[in-house]
Formats: C-alpha cells, structure tokens, sequence
C-alpha cells in the first residue's frame, strides 16, 4: 500500500515510520521539507519526502496529522486530485490548552471535512492515542491490544484504514458510520486528560471488552 502524511509531526512522524517498517511505501510532505526529510531518515527505504501536490496525486490513502484548524487551506490546493482518495483524519479539533472541544456534540471536525471535501472518502481513525504509543511501537499495554476505533461511511476506505490498523497490531474496532467521530473526538479528549492531566502517562491506550460468544440455548 502506498499512503502519505500530511504534517510531519510527532503523530506523523511516529505513524508513518511505523507503517514503512512494516512494508507500506510512506510519503511524507510538510509546511516544511526539511520536517518531512526527517520522517523519511527515521522510516528509511520505504519512504521519501515531497511536496503537497505530488504526494496527493500519487497516493490513493492519505493521512492528516496536521493541526485540525490548518487543514481546509491546506488541501484547497489540491483540490481537484483529491477526487476518490481516501482521507484518514488523526486530527482532533480542541483548544490550543488541550483542555476543551471547539466543535461538538452535535458535529466533528471528520464531518466538517467531508463537507469542505465532499469528493474524498473520510475516515476518522487513529486520534484518541498518543504519539508516543506510535513512536514506542506498543500495540499492546499490559498485555491487552489497544483499540483503534475508526469511523467512516465509504465500505472499501474503512477496510483500507482497518487493514493498517491491524497491520500495525491493533485491534480495529467499526465505530459506524462517519457522525460517529462526534464521539471519537471526545474520545481523544479523554485520552489527554487521563495521560496528561491525571498523571497516568501517555503510554495508554482504550481497548473494548466483550463476553465470550455463547451459542444460543434450545
């Protein structure tokens, strides 16, 4: 598979050189090269850095790692080439403290985009875990998998996000169709509050419990 990162962050960085060891071609592109150069000299030969328009032309899965609020004037343009490509958005929409939600309940910042984009296929997945989850390659916390929930309305981009969530070690867990980032989101939100807040660290993780399936009785 071939994806690209859009920002070269923590979160990008951290998820695209994790994904290019694991055999998946990973572009990075960024405000700036040199931030993208990086990711590329972590991930090695199944990676490379360029520009916006190249990336997005060539990539048919396209992660957005940037700062929620930076994405609408990003994309505009390249507009055109993001006609049938699939958008994974890692962002979540929350105040520059990370303290509080700027959108929500009744919308999300995954619904905006889909909106803004409405030739792409939006999936929100990978957003209520830590960069440093990714950065530490732990898929797994205290024995349990962790839990990837994604989020989207096109069938053929959520088994694309979901085969690289699993591929990754994950649990991938069909959170429904893409209304429901409205409740991933705040997802993220609690996730930084128990890691970063609450003192419980940022190597932690959700994971879904179920009972063992009984057969139903005569």
């Amino acid at each position: 598979m071939n994806v690209t990162i859009v920002g070269s962050g923590k979160v990008g960085q951290a998820l695209g050189t994790w994904m290019a060891s694991r055999g998946v071609f990973v572009t990075f592109t960024s405000r700036s090269l040199d931030s993208a150069k990086q990711g590329v000299a972590r991930a090695g030969e199944n990676a490379r850095a360029t520009d916006l328009a190249t990336a997005v032309a060539e990539s048919p899965v396209i992660f957005l790692t940037l700062p929620f609020s930076e994405i609408a004037a990003t994309l505009e343009s390249v507009r055109g080439a993001l006609k049938a490509k699939t958008l994974v958005d890692v962002t979540n929409p929350i105040t520059p403290d990370h303290r509080d939600l700027v959108i929500g309940h009744c919308d999300s910042g995954a619904e905006q985009i889909a909106r803004t984009f409405p030739d792409t296929k939006v999936v929100k997945a990978f957003n209520a875990v830590f960069a440093e989850v990714y950065a530490a390659r732990e898929a797994r916390l205290g024995g349990q998998r962790i839990a990837i929930f994604f989020a989207g309305d096109d069938t053929d981009a959520k088994r694309e996000v979901a085969s690289l969530i699993e591929l990754l070690g994950f649990e991938a867990i069909d959170a429904g169709p893409l209304r429901n980032a409205r409740y991933l989101e705040p997802l993220s939100l609690l996730n930084i509050h128990l890691g970063r807040v609450l003192g419980n660290g940022t190597l932690i993780g959700f994971s879904l419990a179920r009972a063992e399936h009984r057969a139903p009785q005569p």
